[in-house]
């Protein structure tokens, strides 16, 4: 039997995507108009490695129990020391250092990179004693770029290489922070176009929730994130479920037997007292001061999120937009953004409890979210465009391109095999191109260049009186008066 020779096919990964330009335009204008409020706020931009220890990652990842689920991990090929907690080089009984293949992480969001890069600043004023325990240098810093986590389930929006947006202040206490997070939030969304009542900035605080799980009896870590992880679910099953799941066990519909964690009805059943209402009273009076009111940002003492990573505060917001799906079924995207307050970040790296706040913008997810509600901000006005009648002409083409060029005109020369107009004026629509230039060699030698203005004709494309269309829209100038004519077409 012929052996088979194994094919090779041009695909991408499952849940990575390419990214053409109209959703780079996208992502860029949400990054920039964020980006425009961090920095008025007093965060400087910092970027950090895609590519990290895994040890350094820290031991939890959001909404996950363990650094190894749901990230992507490899050894690296490089052998290195192993360090002690002193900073100094392992060695064994021959007083030869050890060195192993250490598991090194695609980052999985930014929050623990930027731990990372604090407690290195800091890692030697630490071993002399210089930094004490709550008493460390404020940082503020923002940071966009890509996050990498293995979703089981890759609904609209969730992808397993995506773009998170970031801004966090490390080195206070202060819950102002907390309330100033959810401040920036806001304003963010509605720099970016989100409307007033479109979303919510939801709200908890962990110790709140912990303070109720130790009212109730529930002391172990283990108890309390199984309890939480089923409370987390309130959204999707409701209260019935949730209280099914934290009792008995339940059957979805499915059919699936869904196993409870075996709590008492009296304990689930008993009212939530906490000790986490003054720090949000004191949040909740700047918003107040500053005119926030619950239209934009509210209390909801069923948000949990990454329970194991968050230590005070707790953020999410909430799109209250929908959109049809393909069956014409309503859905929703839900999360968009989301933080917290983790004062223990830092400490497992520099050893000392280091307080830190901050949150995060979805890029994807809310790239996702204004294309399937139609919210996408117009395609961008693309580069004036040179056709191409004869080779011969080239350098005159390039002389072109550079005269427009150094007026800071965006420009394309053609460089397709096609010289038919027609699919050249095509190829300049697609690419949005505001005006075309046309130059053969009868216009070279009269010294005249054929300009058509190409967003004039795509809003002129039903007029039949091919005189008055010509008059608005394909005109014919002197060379030496061309840059004059297009900058005059590109005002409007």
């Amino acid at each position: 039997m012929k052996e088979k020779e194994r094919g090779i096919l041009p695909q991408k990964i499952k849940g990575f995507r390419d990214i053409d330009s109209d959703l780079n335009q996208l992502r860029w204008n949400i990054i920039n108009k964020a980006k425009e409020v961090y920095k008025s706020y007093g965060f400087e931009q910092l970027d950090t490695p895609i590519l990290e220890y895994a040890d350094t990652l820290g031991k939890y990842m959001p909404d996950k129990e363990s650094v190894e689920e749901g990230i992507y991990s490899f050894q690296n090929p490089e052998k290195e020391p192993v360090y002690l907690k002193n900073g100094e080089e392992m060695r064994d009984e021959n007083e030869n250092v050890i060195m192993e293949n250490h598991f090194l992480a695609l980052r999985y969001d930014l929050t623990a990179p930027l731990s990372r890069f604090y407690a290195e600043k800091l890692w030697k004023e630490y071993l002399r004693g210089n930094i004490k325990d709550g008493k460390a240098p404020l940082f503020r810093r923002y940071q966009f770029g890509q996050v990498f986590r293995y979703e089981l389930k890759l609904t609209p929006g969730r992808f397993r290489e995506f773009w998170q947006l970031d801004f966090d202040t490390i080195g206070t206490a202060d819950v102002s922070a907390d309330a100033e997070v959810c401040i920036i939030l806001a304003d963010a969304l509605e720099k970016i176009g989100l409307k007033r009542k479109t979303y919510i900035v939801k709200v908890n605080n962990r110790k709140i929730l912990k303070g109720f799980l130790q009212a109730i009896g529930i002391n172990s870590e283990n108890d309390e994130q199984n309890i939480l992880r089923i409370i987390d679910k309130f959204d999707k099953i409701g209260f019935e479920n949730v209280k099914k799941e934290l009792m008995e066990g339940r059957t979805d519909d499915s059919g699936s037997e869904i196993k409870g964690i075996g709590m008492a009805k009296d304990t689930v059943e008993k009212k939530i007292y906490n000790e986490g209402i003054e720090e949000l009273e004191k949040m909740h009076f700047i918003w107040k001061n500053l005119n926030f009111s619950e239209e934009r940002i509210i209390f909801d003492c069923i948000l949990v999120r990454g329970m194991a990573y968050y230590t005070g505060p707790i953020f999410e917001v909430e799109s209250l937009q929908t959109y049809k799906d393909k069956k014409g079924r309503k859905r929703n995207v839900g999360s968009i953004c989301g933080g917290g307050r983790y004062d223990n970040l830092v400490k497992n790296l520099l050893g000392i409890k280091v307080p830190a706040t901050g949150a995060s913008i979805g890029v994807d997810r809310l790239s996702e979210l204004l294309t399937l509600t139609k919210q996408v901000p117009e395609k961008e006005i693309g580069s004036v465009f040179i056709t191409v009648f004869d080779d011969e002409l080239m350098p005159e083409y390039q002389k072109i391109a550079r005269s427009l060029r150094e007026k800071n005109i965006k420009t394309e020369i053609f460089y397709g095999f096609q010289r038919n107009l027609k699919k050249q004026l095509k190829y300049a629509d697609r690419k949005n191109s505001p005006i075309a230039i046309m130059l053969g060699s009868n216009e070279l030698e009269k010294g005249i260049v054929t300009v058509k203005d190409l967003r004039m004709g795509r809003k002129m494309q039903n007029i039949k009186d091919k005189k008055i269309w010509r008059e608005k829209v394909q005109f014919q100038v002197k060379r030496e008066k061309l840059i004059e004519k297009v900058l005059e077409l590109l005002k409007y």
